[in-house]
């Protein structure tokens, strides 16, 4: 079992341990599985008699976006990013986890203790310097609204389904008929020799008159169309806009500092070792009067862990666990440890995932940092709980500020803050504030845009809150001719210098077509002839969109040749001859790369029965979602 779960943790439950907890959330909500969801009256939906409250959605939904904006930043559109956008995804997917995770529990699947355990331990987001540390695994807890007994169930449950996952998804393959087929499409290769008639050279000789202008812009005015957009004045609030102007004393340093060693204990750190005996039967009793008793004749500690110990992970590094500040590991595991001398093995030690040996390794101190270490971060900290006072009662104000306000000036005036203004936007978003979702919202909602009103204070994050004003709105319309003008004029230039180019390449064509050489019509026009052989698909720039249409010719007869002419999107015009065409061959391709596109293959395969399996038992399941406004 624990074999299978370490083998799982390739996929999902790899990305938990790598990126902390976050992706446990963004699937789950923060309080999915502990149980600390709203009543009935705050539902949003029901999987089998499980409740999926607002709360859990919303925290998804906040979860998501962080998600999102950190792995594409400013560049995603921010209508993508809207409340109404994400719902729907967000809470298909907090239900197909609760689905997913009600079958690996209905099959009897579980983690021991000590697995889910150890990977607490090893989590980078624990960690400082590579090793667990205690404080950083409270603070995070404490900061995500766990206690620790509620972040192990959440993550034993999150492990459990995906080890059901996995049971699915990494029992697929792939037959070598269908990498074949594959193979023959996705390495199929093409010769073929092209040249390119350039229009840049007539688009300077091209004359456009205002009437093709303004004919071409009346029959495509579709192509013009400008969205609403609005211009907002607005007051932000942040703790840093405060903490700049704060000074703190020498004294307060000092008293701080003399508190923290006063309320100072030493954080002691234990490296244990176990070998674990997992069940209570005759058989595992036995197993552990055998390893008592070799190691009451001086055996070995941790060559009876590689011999003994049902940690499969642990057992192959003599059954090192790693370091413990007192509360990572099972109560009766934390005692015995801490009733060891270094070098010190204990007797049977009985938790709910076995029976332990447990090995104290060594003992790290902590000594408490000395006032010039400390002076830095106390006086940041001081700084910051005095900005956040500052920050929460300028928010509190902030409003009734603002409240029937004409202008943001008066009241950005009263909180020593700036009055910022944004460029136009859409409802598509724009750059800095203009990308928030809530922003967007409240600037094109009928209270602000219509009524003239300043927004109510808009919470973007806990720490930043923003209130503001329509100043300028744009209908949606088509954009005036002169703002496009230019652009109309270097497309009907394009267009004239293709149809010009298109003439010249149908001659060269007939010219081919009648036994001259394509390079020999090349040489004659002053053009270069370009060879491309062993040529797959894909590729970028001009170079890509002639791969594109050669790959979209019909492939020649055995010993004849295909001609074709194609216009590029920036007016040249391209004669191409393909010469053969040759289908992809598995045979050709290294062991690695059969080995690697055999496991591509297989895991799509597992994707696709992944997704059956889902939505098979999503069509046993009791699933009610109430929508909006329910």
């Amino acid at each position: 079992m624990l074999q299978s779960m370490r083998d799982n943790l390739k996929g999902t439950a790899a990305i938990i341990v790598a990126a902390f907890f976050g992706f446990i959330m963004v699937i789950g909500g923060i309080d999915f599985f502990t149980g600390a969801s709203g009543g009935s009256a705050d539902q949003v939906a029901d999987v089998n008699g499980e409740k999926i409250s607002n709360l859990d959605l919303q925290r998804a939904i906040q979860n998501r976006r962080s998600m999102i904006e950190s792995q594409y930043g400013e560049n995603v559109p921010a209508d993508l990013l809207t409340d109404e956008q994400l719902r729907g995804p967000v809470l298909q997917q907090l239900v197909n986890s609760s689905v997913m995770r009600q079958a690996a529990q209905e099959r009897g699947m579980v983690m021991s203790a000590a697995s889910v355990d150890r990977e607490i331990v090893q989590m980078p987001g624990f960690q400082v310097n590579g090793q667990f540390d205690q404080q950083m695994f409270r603070d995070g807890l404490r900061r995500m609204g766990y206690s620790p007994a509620g972040f192990r169930q959440l993550l034993e449950q999150e492990m459990v389904m995906q080890q059901f996952i996995g049971s699915i998804s990494d029992s697929a393959f792939a037959t070598r008929a269908e990498a074949e087929e594959v193979v023959s499409v996705s390495m199929e290769e093409r010769d073929f020799d092209y040249l390119t008639l350039s229009a840049s050279p007539l688009l300077a000789d091209i004359q456009v008159s205002d009437d093709e202008i303004q004919a071409y812009y009346d029959e495509n005015q579709q192509n013009f169309q400008r969205p609403e957009q609005v211009a907002i004045e607005y007051v932000e609030l942040t703790p840093e806009q405060f903490a700049a102007n704060i000074d703190v004393s020498e004294q307060d340093l000092r008293a701080q500092y003399d508190q923290e060693v006063k309320n100072f204990q030493a954080n002691i750190r234990r490296h244990a070792a176990h070998i674990l005996i997992e069940g209570d039967d005759e058989a595992a009793q036995k197993k552990v009067d055998e390893v008592q008793a070799k190691l009451s004749e001086g055996q070995a500690f941790d060559a009876l862990a590689k011999e003994y110990s049902d940690d499969i992970v642990s057992r192959e590094e003599g059954g090192d666990v790693g370091f413990t500040s007192g509360d990572v590991f099972p109560e009766p595991f934390e005692d015995a440890l801490t009733e060891l001398e270094v070098g010190q093995v204990s007797g049977a030690v009985r938790t709910d995932a076995g029976t332990h040996f447990i090995k104290l390794i060594e003992v790290a101190d902590a000594e408490p940092p000395t006032f010039e270490e400390r002076k830095a971060a106390i006086a940041a900290r001081l700084r910051n709980a005095e900005a956040e006072r500052e920050f929460v009662g300028a928010v509190s104000r902030l409003g009734d500020l603002t409240y029937n306000a004409e202008s943001l000036s008066g009241p950005a005036e009263d909180l020593s803050v700036p009055v910022q203004k944004s460029p136009l936007f859409s409802r598509q978003g724009g750059a800095g504030i203009a990308s928030e979702g809530k922003v967007i919202e409240a600037a094109f909602s009928p209270e602000v845009l219509e009524d003239g009103n300043a927004s109510d204070v808009l919470n973007l994050s806990e720490n930043h809150a923003v209130v503001l004003k329509v100043v300028e709105h744009k209908p949606a319309g088509v954009k005036p001719l002169e703002e496009v003008k230019q652009e109309i004029t270097q497309r009907l230039k394009r267009d004239n210098a293709g149809e010009q180019l298109a003439g010249k390449a149908t001659t060269i064509q007939s010219q081919v077509e009648s036994g001259e050489a394509l390079a020999d019509v090349a040489e004659a026009e002053g053009l270069t002839l370009e060879t491309s052989d062993k040529t797959r698909r894909g590729g970028f720039g001009a170079r890509g969109e002639v791969v594109n249409h050669v790959f979209a010719m019909d492939a020649p007869k055995p010993g004849a040749k295909n001609l074709g002419q194609f216009t590029l999107g920036t007016g040249d015009v391209v004669v191409v001859q393909l010469r053969d065409v040759r289908a992809g061959d598995l045979s050709r391709q290294s062991k690695e790369q059969r080995e690697a596109l055999m496991q591509q293959l297989a895991s799509m395969q597992g994707t696709s029965e992944l997704t059956a399996v889902q939505t098979y038992l999503a069509s046993r399941a009791d699933i009610e979602v109430s929508t909006p406004g329910d």
